[in-house]
């Protein structure tokens, strides 16, 4: 995450998995008749068994109904009255979608390549954490009779960066990639949560030597940073994020 982020390492994803930007579950739940923007049950910080300690920001109902949160990692976060990701045995993670402009003569692959690894490394994070028995990002791999939670994921925002920007002004985000992301959480046409973040060049090495890091390389690290808070949010609401004693 971008304060909070641990960098990825094969070895270290199951430790990464199991907290971060997250919400509070339970904590969450506000009255009905709460007013709209009425801060909802504090604390907004969490100190996670492998170390980190993650700010959520302030819960607040929103308008429509649900809840909102501040979330200094995702620019807007938004979750269903009651919803907490549990009851589902099946996460079903479809294709990633991209409504993004984006120069076709050299921005095409990597776009395509940042599609399929937002999928991936989500899967990746909760495949560690024990929150859903199946996760699928096919169709066709949902079992019959299966309770599925469907996430979906469009990027809106796109541009693979390029190395001769970051060397003269990469220490003040000249040349990062950018990487917009509005997803939402939903079981059949109930949508359950929403949520939107950006990411560009967030990693140390990106701003200090991206100069010299291939493209690809450093949306990679800002995929795994988006995907690493979108995870922790789910896991700490489900309460399947230890926390410290």
């Amino acid at each position: 995450m971008t304060g909070n982020s641990v960098k990825w390492s094969g070895i270290g994803l199951a430790a990464m998995i199991l907290a971060g930007c997250a919400s509070t579950g339970d904590q969450t739940t506000g009255g009905e008749g709460s007013a709209a923007g009425a801060a909802v049950n504090p604390p907004s910080r969490f100190k996670l068994a492998d170390g980190r300690t993650v700010n959520i920001g302030e819960a607040s109902r929103a308008a429509g109904g649900g809840i909102n949160y501040k979330n200094p990692h995702m620019d807007k976060c938004w979750l269903a009255d009651g919803f907490d990701f549990n009851g589902y045995d099946t996460l079903y993670i479809a294709p990633t979608e991209s409504t993004a402009k984006f120069n076709p003569k050299d921005e095409g692959p990597p776009l395509e390549m940042a599609k399929q690894n937002l999928a991936g490394e989500l899967k990746a994070y909760l495949s560690t954490n024990g929150m859903f028995s199946n996760l699928v990002t096919q169709e066709a791999d949902i079992k019959p009779g299966a309770r599925v939670l469907k996430m979906q994921n469009t990027i809106v925002e796109y541009s693979k960066g390029g190395g001769a920007a970051r060397y003269f002004a990469g220490l003040y985000g000249g040349g990062q990639p950018n990487l917009r992301v509005q997803g939402k959480a939903s079981e059949g046409d109930k949508v359950l949560f929403t949520y939107e973040a950006r990411r560009s060049g967030v990693s140390a090495g990106a701003r200090m030597t991206g100069a010299f890091m291939k493209d690809t390389d450093i949306q990679l690290e800002d995929i795994r940073s988006m995907a690493l808070d979108l995870t922790d949010f789910m896991a700490i609401v489900a309460k399947k994020a230890p926390l410290r004693q």
